[in-house]
């Protein structure tokens, strides 16, 4: 089988071809916003009801007095700070399992369709994949929280507080997990999309990791090419929302909906451009992918030209 000769432009195609794959990557990733957002609206709900102040601060957002506000927002902390606490952890917690079930469910239908003469991961592999990338994205975020917070302790615990000292123990340890979320993820994702069916959550991991080992920079320019394209849409949105900002003063609930317009759009074409390269990662692996054998078990072939080598 030949390689693509554009599998960016092939991934485009593959979407446009079939409009199913983009609607129904939009239904399942808004469908988690949706309870996402409603979850952590209905725990700040029962946050507030606790809080003696909510008057008190209701009364400065109305009369914009922000040094109010910052004295309210402190009270609220120190007096909720165990409630804050637990709420950091366990709503996070809740959101990154939702987010591993409709993404097992949403993944495992759009890859029937992108590639529907191989069939996909089980969705108990499927599951597996998502939840390892949503349980990490949960322990880098606890860990993000747990070092900055350490490092801000001890930046101001003098009497003066050192804001070198605080960037300087920071900015590496944000990077680090960082990185490591970014490469871990992206490795659990190419398992997600190149996994056959009858594979283990392992073994699909393997198998992508072999894979994109050997078009390591073919795998790289692709993915710098779409984020070049998320980069571009993210700054359209931007300036569009920069440039109309006056009218926050003259009708700002025109510029609300503007803004939620500008919002949704942005989204709808950042999910599009997702899926299209996810395609494009699969018109680049189609070199090496062949349909699983028959038996659950056995060995998947991963041709490499003359030579085929065994997972």
């Amino acid at each position: 089988m030949d390689r693509p000769p554009n599998p960016i432009s092939s991934g485009f195609r593959a979407v446009l071809r079939d409009p199913v794959i983009f609607l129904l990557e939009i239904l399942w990733r808004w469908s988690f916003a949706i309870v996402a957002l409603f979850l952590i609206f209905a725990t700040g709900l029962i946050l507030s009801g606790s809080v003696p102040e909510a008057d008190s601060f209701a009364a400065a957002w109305r009369t914009q007095d922000f040094q109010l506000l910052g004295f309210v927002a402190a009270n609220t902390v120190i007096l909720l700070w165990k409630k804050l606490i637990i709420a950091a952890v366990v709503v996070p917690f809740l959101i990154a399992i939702l987010w591993s079930i409709l993404a097992a469910l949403g993944r495992s239908l759009t890859l029937r369709r992108l590639r529907p003469a191989i069939a996909p991961l089980g969705f108990r592999s499927m599951l597996g994949l998502q939840l390892w990338r949503g349980l990490l994205a949960w322990f880098c975020m606890m860990a993000l929280l747990i070092a900055v917070g350490g490092e801000a302790y001890l930046a101001i615990r003098r009497s003066k507080p050192d804001l070198f000292l605080f960037y300087q123990l920071a900015l590496p340890s944000v990077l680090l997990i960082t990185i490591f979320w970014l490469v871990t993820n992206w490795f659990l994702t190419m398992a997600s999309i190149f996994g056959q069916s009858g594979q283990s959550s392992y073994r699909a991991f393997r198998q992508g990791r072999q894979i994109v080992r050997r078009q390591r920079a073919d795998f790289a320019g692709t993915g710098f090419i779409f984020l070049l394209f998320r980069i571009v849409l993210l700054l359209i949105a931007v300036s569009i929302c920069g440039l109309t900002s006056s009218m926050m003063a003259s009708s700002p609930q025109t510029y609300a909906v503007l803004v939620a317009v500008v919002a949704l759009v942005y989204f709808a074409v950042s999910d599009f451009l997702y899926i299209s390269r996810m395609a494009s990662y699969l018109a680049l692996a189609s070199v090496y992918i062949e349909p699983a054998e028959a038996k659950p078990n056995s060995p998947v072939p991963i041709t490499t030209g003359r030579k085929i080598s065994t997972l």
